[in-house]
């Protein structure tokens, strides 16, 4: 089987597709899953740069997966062999893997392996974030990289809370950006005098994304620190909460399912096959993508979700 790893810090030109046997049978308390679609996260990349946090080379790679459940240790009793999954842990970009059976749930009803693959880290991440602000109808709510895997589920949560957002993309990313239901605004040039133009009243909370120049925004115009949620890394350096997904949770990704078989959430994907990793990072990394990139086990033909239209 090939199993994504690197064993020197750098760029995805250090990413290989090493062959290893098959990892065997479940412990009592573990299901192996056959992968077919896995999601790549920013996290992902800092850590095979040798920023936070360092780990022990070789290093695999990969953080939420989505797959069919080939065997199920003996103490499991919620998930079923040929049961469609998905679930988190470290190093999951792989054929086949065994992961603890509390890091695997059954996928929700009613939609695709692909979307399975993004709702453990990035949308969960989202969800977590978004409800440790406890944000009200009305409120005015700044999200970074509202374009982004984490983005683009933030704004649509924010949005159905009652929320006005405003999100801060690309230029050729604004259209689906308002698609959302967010404003948004170009990242580029004085951010603080750009979202003093767009929200007079004030800012009542921010959702950092991206890096220290939304902290920095927010505090200039006043935001109370504790209305400042960071998922960047930069958060601890300012003092401001750093909630994010832990874990699996069950209820969180369920809901989420629903509101993407209902088609209430929308997540761009962009996928890949699995022996293009390098070039999928690369256009993660360096490119820029709207939504999020996954990897598709079995190869096939890289394709992009269509953009929503606007509002």
């Amino acid at each position: 089987m090939r199993v994504a790893q690197y064993d020197r810090y750098g760029p995805p030109d250090v990413i290989t597709l090493v062959h290893e046997p098959d990892p065997g049978d479940p412990g009592p308390d573990e299901v192996s899953v056959r992968v077919i679609a896995a999601g790549l996260n920013p996290a992902d990349s800092k850590m095979r740069r040798g920023h936070t946090p360092i780990v022990d080379l070789p290093a695999r790679i990969g953080r939420e997966f989505s797959g069919i459940a080939i065997a199920v240790g003996e103490n499991v009793t919620h998930v079923e062999v040929g049961q469609e999954v998905l679930g988190t842990g470290q190093g999951v970009m792989a054929d086949i893997i065994v992961s603890p059976a509390d890091l695997v749930m059954a996928k929700p009803d009613g939609i695709t392996f692909d979307h399975a693959a993004v709702l453990p880290v990035a949308a969960q991440t989202a969800w977590a974030a978004v409800e440790s602000q406890r944000v009200q109808p009305g409120d005015v709510v700044a999200v970074s990289a509202a374009a982004g895997g984490v983005g683009v589920v933030m704004c649509q949560l924010l949005r159905d809370l009652g929320a006005v957002v405003i999100g801060t993309a690309s230029p050729r990313n604004h259209v689906f950006v308002e698609g959302m239901g967010a404003i948004p605004v170009d990242y580029h040039g004085d951010l603080v005098a750009t979202l003093e133009e767009f929200t007079p009243k004030g800012l009542h909370h921010v959702f950092d994304n991206s890096g220290h120049e939304m902290i920095e925004a927010a505090l200039q115009l006043g935001v109370p620190r504790q209305n400042i949620n960071s998922i960047s890394g930069d958060g601890p350096k300012f003092g401001v909460p750093t909630v994010g997904r832990v874990g699996l949770n069950r209820d969180i990704i369920n809901a989420l399912g629903a509101k993407i078989a209902d088609g209430s959430l929308i997540i761009p994907i962009r996928t890949q096959p699995f022996d293009e990793l390098k070039k999928a990072y690369i256009d993660l990394e360096e490119v820029g993508v709207l939504g999020k990139v996954v990897v598709r086990m079995d190869n096939t033909p890289e394709e992009d979700m269509p953009d929503l239209p606007p509002a």
